[in-house]
């Protein structure tokens, strides 16, 4: 299936370069090789105390970007990474439009949902080794299908670029992991970002109709006790970054409503780092919590959407050669006697874990 796949995409491009011109054809590609292990079994970013894991953090994407004629051109970037066994998945496949004034685009796209939502498997964009689990492992969520509009506002000084979204989306199995897969449906949302000088300020509405499929007794139970379905659910998130080349500061906070009885969370992260030759040292520091506790009857099964968890990181990014960067980090997780969003870590269990330190390390690259 991987090789089909793959071979159906560089098919493509070599009959596409014969239909048109290789100069109308770009392919790049990005990856990641990555190291860790946690001081015990609770899983947080994944990582366990059994072994060392490689799989974590390795990935592997390629884009293809073929122009159409001089204002239209069609996108398409497949991933391959440890969260879905490495089974290569089409991101983003999109035509887009630039009609002078905006783009339009429209098919498989990227839900810009934080600061880096557009290359979050990009590792090379970013200066910590992953982005904050409180923020964006919170919202499993990296892309929809549906049409968005970037509109580029200038001022005197500083620019704004406005981009509304419509469609649909779905969070797999996988990632939902308690009440199966679930569909987004009349997913409506704003995205904005505000550029001045060293300064970018940005910020997201979205809402939708939850509608989750369930294939087992399990996952059916957990739904039902939820009451998701047919629910509406809203996004909210805010962010400041200062970069001068230098210094950089990133602050993100999200808070997220669900209808029905499952959790409401809000989280933030921050990180600061500055840039010394070929290295950028940061320390970073992210805490989510849920917000609805009391909203929900006491049971075995609602008392494990109940918690609150704090991570601290200090880490450096050495860019030791051309597109390619190696990182180092350490993290230190608090659960604050609560499950920290592990539903087997229940707190008063004999194998409960309060806290858990994550080391890992990790090479980006693009070509």
């Amino acid at each position: 299936m991987k090789r089909t796949i793959l071979a159906s995409c560089l098919t493509l491009a070599v009959f596409g370069a014969n239909a048109a011109s290789l100069d109308d054809i770009s392919i790049s590609g990005f990856g990641s090789v990555g190291i860790g292990q946690a001081s015990n079994a609770v899983g947080y970013a994944g990582y366990t105390d059994k072994h060392m894991e490689w799989e974590q953090e390795t990935l592997g994407g390629l884009q293809f970007d073929f122009q159409i004629n001089e204002r239209a051109k069609f996108v398409t970037q497949i991933v391959s990474n440890s969260r879905y066994d490495f089974t290569p998945k089409f991101e983003m496949a999109y035509a887009a439009y630039d009609a002078g004034s905006f783009t339009v685009r429209a098919g498989k796209l990227r839900l810009p949902l934080f600061f880096y939502s557009d290359y979050v498997d990009l590792g090379y964009a970013y200066p910590m080794l992953r982005p904050s689990q409180e923020v964006y492992e919170n919202v499993v969520l990296k892309g929809y299908t549906g049409v968005e509009l970037l509109i580029p506002i200038e001022f005197e000084n500083s620019s704004l670029l406005l981009q509304p979204v419509i469609g649909v989306a779905t969070v797999s199995e996988d990632d939902s992991k308690t009440i199966g897969e679930v569909k987004l449906d009349n997913m409506v949302g704003l995205s904005s970002n505000w550029n001045y000088d060293d300064w970018t300020v940005r910020g997201s509405y979205f809402t939708a109709k939850a509608d989750p499929t369930c294939n087992d007794t399990t996952t059916c139970a957990v739904a039902t006790a939820l009451g998701v379905a047919g629910k509406k659910g809203t996004f909210i998130s805010a962010g400041i970054q200062y970069d001068n080349g230098d210094l950089l500061a990133n602050l993100e906070t999200t808070s997220v409503k669900m209808e029905g009885y499952f959790s409401d969370t809000r989280s933030v992260s921050g990180l600061l780092g500055y840039r010394i030759g070929e290295f950028t040292p940061y320390v970073a520091a992210s805490w989510v919590e849920t917000t609805d506790n009391d909203e929900r009857p006491a049971s075995p099964t609602l008392d494990t959407l109940n918690y609150e968890r704090a991570s601290y990181s200090i880490g450096s990014r050495w860019d030791f050669e051309q597109n390619m960067a190696f990182k180092l980090d350490a993290t230190y997780v608090d659960f604050k006697d609560t499950n920290g969003g592990v539903a087997t870590n229940a707190p008063g269990s004999s194998s409960y874990k309060g806290n858990s330190m994550v080391i890992s390390a990790r090479i980006d690259f693009i070509f």
